[in-house]
């Protein structure tokens, strides 16, 4: 079921509408939508309504943002394969959609790169280790140590299964050898919910579906999770320097539908590239969502998440599936 359909607004109330230009298509009646895999509130929500506001003025087309959130992202995969490959429905994912079919072969019965166009890597997102305030700890050795001091009681919210956020939790749990239960939502606004909540004790997750959260003041960041220490938080370590190996980075893509024709898949990307390589877009990007642009054209984002997908699919079957439970 669609938690609901979320229509970017701009001034007047009117929902976005391109002006036209010289060398643009002619917009039809039916809005552009950009599917995402999470609720309103979320990561993948705030890049694409900054992408819909951009692109919409690119392409001469109204774009509305829809959240089709669940089953890891597989409600909306599902039906974004289903649509017609004209242009008229993107799916703008986290690595979330790379990453829940290599997981999960057996549920997610999907080729994220075969099944879809795919048009563009939009970003690299800064991927951050957080715990609520309340928990006593203020780095990642303190927050094993008290794992270890406190068997079972400890608890590591995921924004879905098979999601970049789930494959740390499980690395951290399986390197530092931790005895705690792994909960799993659908999203990233029902797992900063309970984290500020104190329902779950700490996360991993972009800072693009956590800046709300931080700026609460009710979570700290033990760490980020990325291969080298963020330019945002230089004084933060990484998980790597506390848990050899534990590296994961998240990204942000764009695709459509199987079978979009080469020249209109090549025509979107170059505007998607030029949109997150506009210095506003830049600005927002890495301000607002802790995302630094880094554009991939579609045979480059194909190789990409391929090469993501292999190497997930290598060594997730000896990470998962022990102390685990559903979220709200």
């Amino acid at each position: 079921m669609i938690s609901r359909r979320s229509i970017l607004k701009l001034g007047y109330g009117g929902v976005l509408v391109a002006g036209a230009s010289l060398g643009r298509v002619q917009a039809s009646s039916a809005p552009v939508s950009i599917v995402i895999p999470g609720p309103p509130g979320g990561g993948a929500d705030a890049i694409a309504r900054i992408v819909a506001e951009k692109l919409g003025a690119r392409i001469n087309e109204t774009i509305i943002v829809e959240a089709r959130p669940g089953a890891g992202g597989l409600i909306a995969s599902n039906y974004v394969k289903r649509q017609v490959p004209d242009g008229k429905v993107l799916y703008l994912s986290s690595s979330m959609l790379v990453t829940a079919p290599a997981v999960y072969p057996e549920v997610q019965k999907l080729d994220p790169v075969a099944d879809f166009t795919p048009l563009a890597r939009l970003s690299v997102n800064t991927y951050l280790f957080l715990a609520r305030n309340q928990l006593p700890v203020s780095d990642v050795r303190q927050f094993i140590d008290y794992c270890r001091a406190n068997p079972k009681k400890v608890t590591i919210g995921t924004v879905g299964q098979g999601s970049s956020s789930h494959l740390a939790a499980a690395y951290l749990v399986k390197a530092a050898n931790l005895d705690v239960t792994i909960v799993h939502y659908k999203g990233s606004a029902p797992a900063n919910q309970d984290l500020m909540g104190g329902f779950i004790d700490a996360k991993f997750e972009n800072l693009a579906g956590t800046r709300a959260t931080l700026d609460s003041g009710k979570v700290r960041i033990l760490g980020v999770s990325n291969a080298e220490r963020s330019p945002l938080f230089p004084d933060i370590p990484t998980v790597n320097e506390s848990v050899a190996g534990m590296v994961v980075d998240d990204f942000f893509i764009i695709v459509a539908p199987k079978g979009m024709d080469k020249q209109r898949a090549q025509t979107l990307s170059k505007h998607l590239a030029e949109v997150v390589q506009m210095p506003d877009v830049q600005a927002r990007l890495r301000e607002q969502l802790g995302a630094i642009s880094a554009p991939l054209d579609p045979d480059e984002t194909v190789k990409y998440m391929r090469e993501s997908f292999d190497r997930t699919k290598t060594w997730a079957a000896d990470l998962l599936g022990v102390g685990e439970t559903a979220g709200s």
